[in-house]
């Protein structure tokens, strides 16, 4: 017997005793492992992770986007009903509480603290005042827990002062407290206010719709693999001992076909009191192929649980549900959590660990499949301009399973770039390398898998060219892997999508 079995395991010169059909059975399933544990469990996680890190990045922009504190010196903020708490008929004390204002605008704390020791001469001065400056500085600083303490200190003694609680909403608005901005917002929209004002709260309260407002992203493309199977094209003249004579796989072909791929991730923010919130996301992804049904895969993972956030970063811890579908049946249901911290270290800088656990019930066909899947990874990026992010991930997965030899644990590497070439294409570039190693030896081959892959993946987007908001994107992605057993696992891989994506 020559050639190739199912999914590309390797055919060997057996003698007939041995190909009865319970033996045939037993290869079948053999086979259908192999391909779910080697050529589905990689891709499917690297998918995962890859629309994980998208929807936070998605998230971010959006944070950045609606941050009222962006650029907060362009606006006109002299109104002189703002400054009633402080109002006064003297003309040369108005001027300087406007010139004061001006400063705190422009954000010239050294011109502050100059016009503030002229203040200081005043009779009758305010000490707010002070307290309102130094809650603008603190602001400006990124420390808004001090800020907003010190803007409820200065309410406490001017309640009505409209500047007061502008910039006391504003401030909780950039420190995440989004459902405590609305209130305080809402609760000026019932009083008079300068035309200038209401404008801007309404843009403000339309932004905090838009952080908690439910957002599908979804990506359709036709796709063309070379390799579904993973099949080996490596001829070993001994793959096999048989009773001390080695037998030489013959490699088979590839398996290639043409078919179509989606991705769609849904995220929902429920804001509730201080920094605390209930996310929602789901990612899912899934093939279809033309010809080659049995590599058709559907995969769905929901995440629903806690989320603190700030303006520095956020806690999650989320439990999570995943449906697993190959070939057009199931093939496991998985419940778990993933935990994650997130540390914004500077404007520039972003770092992220998390830990995702999953307990799997494998279908009954897939029994030898059956056990745990922990993942743990850090995750860091660096904007170098507005344009340019460089980001780099570390990642250690462990797969437990009923056949030790489907088993692994696996270390990736991978170093990518975003850029934005004036916002009209948008490129993503990525190398990564894995390290891979089975938990058990293959009695029959008499060792133990282990793998070392490089990959090469690259995502070219159009948003210069969307039309009615779809827009062109296309992906290339490579893999060259390199196993201790080559006839079976030593591969390479080529796949390309064509299609758009959409943001509802």
């Amino acid at each position: 017997m020559g050639g190739y079995g199912l999914f590309g395991l390797p055919r060997l010169d057996l003698h007939p005793a041995f190909m009865t059909s319970r033996f045939q059975r037993l290869l079948r399933s053999a086979a259908l492992l192999f391909f779910l544990c080697s050529a589905s469990a990689w891709a499917q996680q690297d998918t995962a992770d890859r629309l994980w890190q998208g929807a936070e990045r998605q998230a971010q922009q959006l944070r950045r986007q609606s941050d009222p504190l962006q650029g907060a010196g362009r606006g006109n903020w002299l109104e002189e009903s703002m400054l009633s708490a402080w109002q006064t008929p003297q003309t040369r004390l108005h001027q300087l509480l406007l010139s004061i204002m001006q400063a705190v605008n422009a954000r010239d704390w050294f011109g502050a603290d100059r016009l503030l020791r002229q203040y200081a001469q005043v009779p009758g001065r305010d000490p707010a005042l002070f307290t309102f400056v130094e809650a603008a500085r603190l602001a400006a600083e990124g420390d808004y827990d001090a800020a907003i303490a010190g803007y409820r200190q200065v309410l406490q003694a001017n309640p009505k002062f409209i500047r007061g609680n502008l910039d006391l909403a504003r401030a909780m608005m950039a420190d995440s407290r989004l459902r405590d901005a609305r209130e305080i917002f809402q609760q000026m929209q019932a009083r008079p206010l300068p035309a200038e004002v209401e404008r801007y709260i309404a843009d403000a309260m339309t932004a905090i719709e838009q952080r908690g407002r439910l957002r599908l992203t979804l990506s359709v493309a036709a796709v063309r693999d070379d390799n579904l199977a993973n099949t080996s094209r490596v001829v070993d003249p001994c793959a096999l001992v048989f009773y001390g004579t080695c037998l030489q796989n013959v490699p088979g072909s590839k398996t290639a076909d043409s078919g179509a791929y989606f991705e769609a991730s849904l995220n929902k923010l429920w804001p509730l009191a201080g920094h605390h919130g209930v996310l929602l996301r789901s990612l899912n992804y899934g093939n279809h192929y033309r010809h080659e049904s049995n590599f058709d895969n559907l995969v769905s993972t929901t995440y629903l649980g806690y989320q603190y956030s700030t303006a520095r970063g956020h806690f999650q811890f989320l439990p999570l549900f995943e449906l697993d579908l190959e070939g057009g049946r199931e093939a496991y249901r998985a419940v778990g959590f993933r935990t994650s911290l997130n540390r914004q270290l500077n404007p520039r800088a972003m770092i992220e660990a998390s830990y995702e656990y999953k307990h799997r019930d494998f279908t009954e066909r897939l029994q030898g499949l059956e056990g745990d899947f922990r993942s743990a990874m850090l995750y860091g990026q660096y904007a170098v301009r507005p344009d340019l992010l460089l980001y780099g991930v570390l990642t250690w997965r462990e797969s437990d399973a009923g056949f030790g030899l489907f088993g692994y644990r696996e270390q990736i590497a991978r170093l990518g770039i975003v850029k934005s070439f004036n916002q009209k294409v948008t490129v993503n570039a990525a190398y990564s390398y894995r390290r891979r190693q089975a938990q058990e030896d293959y009695a029959i081959f008499g060792r133990r898998q282990r793998d070392h892959e490089n990959g090469l993946y690259l995502s070219v987007s159009l948003p210069g060219y969307a039309w009615a908001g779809f827009t062109p994107t296309m992906s290339y992605e490579y893999r060259n892997n390199r196993s201790s057993i080559p006839h079976l696992y030593t591969y390479e891989r080529n796949r390309f999508t064509l299609g758009f994506t959409k943001v509802f």
